[in-house]
């Protein structure tokens, strides 16, 4: 396997230029698809988007909110994306609100962000009358779903019909593609959230680094939450650039729904969802008698790849049809993916391809290319970037920075954490790994996770928690070490949550005695300062972040 050249970018300036452009582009080709009422599917232009868009931002400013932070929740919306263009392209800066926060907790990021305006979707109704009281500064709050205007909130579809009808110069209003247009507060697992300050110079390289790496499909579907820069950069801004529909998904509980409805060829994801449909398609095989039929076709199928004949698309069509049946590229990032995800998923006729991103580097640094991947990495890095590997170790791992044009401006109002990360341009992720002799980066944990042994061994927990994922029936790991004086004791503990299928079918006693046989056969392949001696079952899931990364610092 060899690599090839990048595919062309177009260099576009600003969010504004690149919808504009590919509004010219690909003009007749739908721009979006929404899942209607009756579950049928509507399709949306490019220049109905930049219509309503445009309308929008003169409604925006008619309401005195030029140069304004606008803060926006809800679930993945027209509106939605409205709102985070028409913000961008002419109005002020956009503040993106996880909606799976509590109410105290949005009241804090719209105090700190100091936004002078909430654009919600209509089921945060309560929560904006909850909190409306302690907000004096937030002047105005926008109903996505509100058919009218009331005393204290404006409706969108009324100030979209406004903004069409009057025209305030939005369309020509200057753009500094160099200063802050995102305000994006992280959720990480180490404990509070800091306001992000990307610019669109920012967005737009990481977003043209991913298109020339990859070789994207003809139509997407939507759904990660679209308040994360994964999704709103690759999912959405990269994929618009690109010229590739994208398919909205309404709720997570319609994901494989959706998946038969819109029949897309590309999706972004995280882990979680990969490892539940993994989980699927082996529960499938199970509850009709075929896991060993399956594992004998996948053999065949591998012999005969070999031999240069393709007939995954035959052997496993029922496989690819429980995904709509053209699902052809999956892109994953967020949390570590295993190489046995990887291999098996192409096994069955669809790439998985696995990135890495952080929020501070808005957030794409490297991904696997379609036909130069490496399994157990997270690729290449992307072309706007450099990445180190910094007091590396004998083995190579150490600390990655990045610099480049991907990289953020710095926190909200928080210059001293800022200093923390920064140095001469370069940004320290806080993650450690290695970039091998072809320059694919691996990586192996978080620095803040680093359990020091009182024996003076390192051991990353990501690292045992992955081949404690290959035992099929671990649905969630947590390796850690007790302190004792400081130190981590040598003896490692997994923290461990069973699938619920294998719980409903196997007794706690059998549970912990297959565990307890099949963590001896994993110790086996470690080095002995890396064996788990002890395990517990929990009866619950991790708490997680909205990103569906387990919470650590709540364990």
């Amino acid at each position: 396997m060899e690599n090839y050249p990048n595919y062309e970018i177009k260099h576009e300036k600003n969010f504004r230029t690149m919808l504009e452009g590919a509004a010219k582009a690909f003009d007749g080709r739908d721009m979006l698809r929404l899942r209607t009422k009756e579950g049928s599917v509507k399709g949306i232009s490019h220049g109905r988007f930049m219509k309503d868009m445009y309308a929008l931002g003169n409604g925006l400013l008619s309401l005195g909110l030029a140069d304004a932070h606008i803060a926006v929740i809800g679930p993945t919306s027209y509106e939605w994306l409205l709102s985070y263009y028409a913000i961008t392209c002419g109005t002020g800066v956009v503040v993106p609100i996880d909606k799976e926060l509590p109410d105290d907790e949005i009241a804090n990021i719209l105090a700190d962000s100091g936004a002078s305006c909430l654009i919600f979707s209509g089921e945060y109704a309560d929560t904006v009358e909850k909190i409306r009281s302690g907000l004096p500064k937030v002047r105005y709050y926008i109903d996505m779903n509100a058919p009218a205007d009331t005393p204290e909130i404006k409706s969108f579809g009324a100030l979209v019909a406004e903004g069409k009808a009057t025209d305030l110069g939005f369309s020509q209003r200057k753009i500094d593609e160099n200063a802050m247009t995102i305000l994006l507060y992280t959720s990480g697992t180490t404990g509070k959230s800091k306001g992000v300050m990307l610019s669109q110079k920012n967005i737009i390289s990481a977003a043209e680094g991913g298109i020339s790496l990859l070789d994207l499909g003809k139509v997407c579907m939507s759904v990660l939450p679209v308040h994360h820069s994964f999704e709103s950069t690759h999912g959405i801004t990269m994929m618009i650039e690109n010229g590739t529909t994208i398919c909205l998904n309404d709720s997570l509980r319609h994901f494989l729904q959706n998946l038969q409805l819109f029949q897309p060829d590309t999706i972004f994801l995280v882990p979680l969802f990969v490892e539940m449909m993994h989980r699927k398609i082996w529960q499938n095989a199970k509850d009709g008698g075929q896991e060993e039929a399956l594992r004998a076709l996948i053999e065949k199928s591998n012999r005969e790849l070999a031999q240069g004949a393709d007939n995954r698309d035959v052997y496993f069509k029922s496989i690819q049809d429980a995904f709509g049946g053209k699902l052809k590229l999956i892109i994953c990032g967020g949390a570590p993916l295993s190489a046995r995800l990887m291999r098996e998923f192409r096994e069955f006729g669809m790439l998985l391809l696995n990135g890495y991103g952080i929020t501070e580097c808005a957030p794409l640094v490297s991904v696997n290319r379609n036909r130069y991947y490496r399994d157990g990495t997270v690729g290449l890095p992307i072309a706007c970037c450099e990445v180190q590997v910094r007091e590396a170790d004998g083995s190579g791992e150490g600390e990655i920075w990045v610099k480049g044009d991907n990289v953020m401006l710095g926190y909200y109002k928080n210059d001293e954490g800022t200093k923390e990360v920064m140095q001469d341009g370069w940004f320290n992720t806080g993650d450690i790994g290695h970039i091998d002799e072809d320059g694919f980066l691996s990586i192996t944990g978080r620095k803040k996770n680093l359990i020091v042994l009182s024996n003076g061994k390192n051991i990353y927990p990501e690292e045992i928690e992955e081949y404690l994922m290959r035992i099929p029936y671990i649905k969630e790991v947590v390796v850690s070490a007790p302190i004792v004086d400081g130190l981590n004791e040598v003896e490692l503990n997994a923290e461990i949550f069973v699938a619920e299928e294998y719980t409903a079918a196997h007794s706690g006693e059998e549970i912990a005695k297959n565990l307890e046989n099949d963590i001896s056969e994993v110790n086996k392949t470690l080095p002995t300062y890396k064996h788990v001696q002890h395990f517990h079952v929990r009866e619950q899931e991790f708490e997680k972040t909205t990103k569906k990364s387990i919470k650590r610092f709540t364990i």
